[in-house]
């Protein structure tokens, strides 16, 4: 039989459920949530999960769709067929090392920027909370009021219903997606086992099977890098330490808060008068989605919860010697990069939301919902846009490889510079010969291994001792003071960059003028070898993302971005693009390379190095040309990302060491440095250069980012984003971004720690890097326009100590732009 729906959710679990949930509210009709087993005790880990929300993470994102999690399952009603739904119990995050307390504490601080209440608890005021834990075991814990338990099921059925009652929702079981029609690249019905409803026409799918979910992904040829990873739990037989508790009273299932023993991989929760124990804490045991078969439970293996047991029946003495009532492994999903997979794919119409656990699917429901109802969501999802992979990223190898890592290190302490340690070596510079023989210590940038700082410029050192302050703990870590004496040497003399990070996307043919100057917010329809540095916009005027435009032909545009972005930048490319021909989209990045040449010395040693005229008549900021560097055609491009004069410089892939060998043959005379990536942030800091996916993304718009100047608001055919941007100057400027600047080097900023005024928090620092021009550590960060003057004083938190800042002019360094134009 035949039925006909705007949307086929497919997997009713709890993200499925929530998804459901949401597109209902948000005023769809015809949604179909089905599921090929069981409602709503199916075959998903929702139904086996122990039911765990712990609210906090370092991750924003990730945060809010936990916190919005909690609080939606708290105002469900109640799920009779199953255990009580949710129980405000709280969370603990328990360190037992030095190490994990100092992490607690910088926690602590994002969560007072994230607006999540939080409390350091040493081990004794722990104990208050659960009676039977030995305080010796660790130092102390971050309490979350916010954190819950909840019955899986009792979620998903409550939310599955609650879609239901609204009359624009059905669910069905046993119902199991056979096939999926695609005509003409977009969707058109679902097929399945259940003959009462074989074909379901649909104008959208929702794949929300999770770890089932590559099998339907490669039947349509869309990729999810994902890896089912079985985990243990256990629930003891009951305990004498419990039996105050009444296991009739449903209100008594959890009264003690969840917790999650960070250091040992483990988490623990009561259920009534047991004790339930989680565990990590073993080799990785990975299922491919081909072999999870019809559920997500194996057998529990026992060799794999020896060492465990020693550590829980330390933490808990009273379960040292009991049996376990029941015990199994689960199955949870880990991606390539530890986030969801959102959005819609390449397909029209097919959609995916999944690698999501029970604690953020309220949260990933909600927002999957929203771009689907509203055309994008309330926070910025480019970390789980479904479309961010690198073709690298997509094969088997890699998936196995970063999964397993990704299970291994799911409760690793993880420092914001801390580069991916497995699979290295993915991608190489062209330069990275030269790079090795400078010593360059290298990060993975998209998998590309590019110098974070050369060792080489240990011999800059003495020469800026003075003016590269001591790091020490937590700042110290992943940083060199040969960043510093880099950064200061580019200044000074001048610096050769390895740009292989950049990336081209090449707009072509008689429509691309119109397309360009539509998806960009400033005037693109200037004279050939101009370079335009523009934004784009999503439809409610959110900064999708800046970059530098090129215009190389009449019909032709060479837009750069950046490497780790250019997945998500060529689907927006080529989804707003029309269809009538007009326009080709070529993503070229792999045959070009890039160098920076920037410092007050650049045009010197580019003129050594070419016969073409660089003067800054002939070759003007902002513009580009074709020069030649021995027998290389060059694309060079008059900017800097460091607010020095020099050159954007692109050239061939195959011929790109020619290039650097003369450069660096050019420079010798002044002595020219290799200077790597570690440097830029402070020298962009001091020019006031805003870094997209840190101080602009969606959620902000050009007027409270600084960059109004951008946009063309009357140039011919508009932009995408205008109507919005209109409206945000009638509405008025709420809050914009400042810098502020500290004298304590002591504060190594990261991101995300609070800015205060007095008791009240009024921002959170976006980016920060030391300024070793300006001698200040510098931080951007939001704020309401009453703390926005410079002078204003506040303080920011770094762990739990705060220090003083001070609003400042932006930018702190060559606001006439003397240097840049030279």
């Amino acid at each position: 039989m035949s039925e006909k729906a705007r949307v086929v959710v497919i997997g009713a679990g709890i993200v499925g459920a929530s998804a459901a949930y949401h597109l209902t509210k948000f005023g769809w009709k015809d949604v179909i949530l089905l599921d090929k087993g069981d409602l709503y005790e199916n075959d998903g880990s929702t139904s086996h999960a122990p039911g765990g929300v712990g609210v906090i993470n370092h991750s924003i994102l990730m945060t809010r769709f936990a916190k919005y999690s909690s609080e939606l399952y708290g105002s469900l009603p109640e799920y009779p067929q199953a255990r009580r739904t949710y129980n405000a119990v709280g969370g603990f995050e328990l360190a037992r090392s030095d190490a994990r307390w100092e992490d607690m504490k910088r926690l602590h601080g994002a969560a007072n920027s994230y607006g999540v209440e939080t409390h350091l608890l040493t081990s004794k005021e722990a104990q208050k909370y659960w009676p039977i834990i030995d305080p010796n075991e660790f130092k102390g814990v971050l309490y979350i009021p916010l954190s819950a338990l909840v019955s899986g099921a009792g979620v998903t059925g409550s939310l599955a219903t609650e879609a239901e009652r609204t009359g624009g929702c059905k669910v069905y079981s046993h119902t199991e997606v056979v096939d999926i029609e695609i005509v003409n690249n977009r969707v058109q019905a679902v097929l399945t086992n259940n003959p009462d409803r074989s074909r379901i026409e649909c104008e959208n799918i929702l794949l929300c099977t999770n770890i089932w979910g590559p099998i339907l992904g490669d039947k349509l040829k869309v990729p999810l890098p994902l890896l089912a990873f079985q985990h243990q739990y256990a629930i003891s037989e009951p305990l004498d330490s419990l039996s105050m508790i009444d296991p009739n009273d449903r209100d008594q299932e959890a009264v003690w808060p969840l917790i999650r023993d960070l250091d040992a991989a483990m988490y623990y929760r009561q259920h009534w008068n047991k004790l339930g124990v989680g565990n990590y804490w073993h080799k990785p045991l990975p299922v491919n989605p081909y072999a999870v078969g019809k559920n997500a439970m194996r057998d529990f293996t026992h060799e794999d919860y020896i060492d465990a047991r020693k550590l829980a029946d330390k933490m808990m003495p009273s379960y040292a010697g009991s049996t376990h009532e029941r015990e199994y492994n689960g199955m949870f999903a880990f991606s390539a990069d530890g986030y969801p997979m959102m959005g819609e794919t390449r397909i029209k119409g097919v959609w995916s939301c999944v690698a999501s656990w029970i604690t953020h699917a309220g949260g990933v429901g909600k927002s999957i919902a929203e771009w689907m109802v509203y055309g994008e969501p309330e926070w910025d999802l480019r970390a789980c846009d479904v479309n961010r992979f690198h073709d690298y990223q997509l094969t088997r190898s890699y998936i196995d490889q970063i999964c397993n890592c990704n299970y291994v290190e799911v409760y690793y302490i993880v420092h914001p510079r801390q580069p991916t340690t497995v699979p290295r070596d993915v991608r190489l510079s062209p330069f990275a010969v030269r790079n090795d023989a400078l010593q360059g210590h290298n990060i993975p940038a998209s998998g590309i291994e590019l110098p974070n700082w050369y060792e080489e410029n240990a011999r800059l050192l003495e020469k800026y001792e003075d003016q590269i302050p001591e790091r020490e703990g937590w700042g110290a870590q992943y940083w060199s003071p040969i960043m510093g004496a880099e950064h200061l040497e580019v200044r000074n003399n001048a610096g050769m960059f390895d740009l292989s990070g950049l990336s081209i996307i090449e707009v072509k043919g008689p429509g691309a003028l119109k397309y360009v100057n539509w998806l960009c917010t400033n005037e693109v329809d200037r004279s050939v070898d101009s370079v335009i540095y523009t934004c784009w916009l999503t439809s409610s005027g959110g900064i999708k993302r800046d970059l530098a435009v090129a215009r190389m032909a009449e019909d032709c545009f060479w837009m750069h971005v950046g490497e780790d972005t250019l997945p998500n930048d060529l689907d927006w490319v080529r989804r707003n693009a029309p269809n009538d021909g007009t326009v080709a989209i070529n993503n070229i990045s792999n045959q070009y390379s890039a160098l920076g040449i920037w410092g007050p010395n650049a045009r010197k040693i580019l003129e050594k190095a070419t016969t073409d005229d660089v003067s800054n008549a002939a070759f003007p900021y902002f513009s580009g040309k074709w020069i030649e560097i021995d027998v290389v055609r060059v694309y060079a491009m008059r900017m800097s990302y460091v607010g020095e004069l020099g050159w954007e410089l692109h050239m061939p892939m195959d011929q790109s060491l020619k290039v650097w060998d003369v450069l660096w043959e050019a420079g010798r005379e002044f002595r020219m440095i290799a200077a790597g990536s570690g440097c830029m942030d402070g020298l962009r800091m001091e020019k006031g250069y805003r870094l997209w996916g840190g101080d602009i993304y969606t959620e902000y718009d050009l007027y409270q980012a600084g960059l109004r100047w951008t946009a063309r608001i009357n140039k011919e055919g508009g932009f995408l984003g205008r109507d919005a941007v209109v409206t945000a100057k009638e509405k008025g400027l709420k809050k914009k971004l400042v810098c502020l600047a500290l004298d304590d080097p002591k504060a190594t900023l990261f991101g995300y720690e609070p800015v205060y005024s007095n008791s009240d928090v009024v921002g959170h620092v976006t980016t920060a890097s030391y300024g070793y021009t300006v001698g200040k550590h510098l931080a951007f960060t939001y704020l309401p326009l009453e703390y926005t003057e410079p002078g204003t004083e506040l303080e920011v938190m770094y762990f739990t100590e705060r220090y003083a800042a001070t609003v400042v002019s932006d930018p702190v360094l060559d606001p006439g732009m003397e240097r840049l134009k030279a």
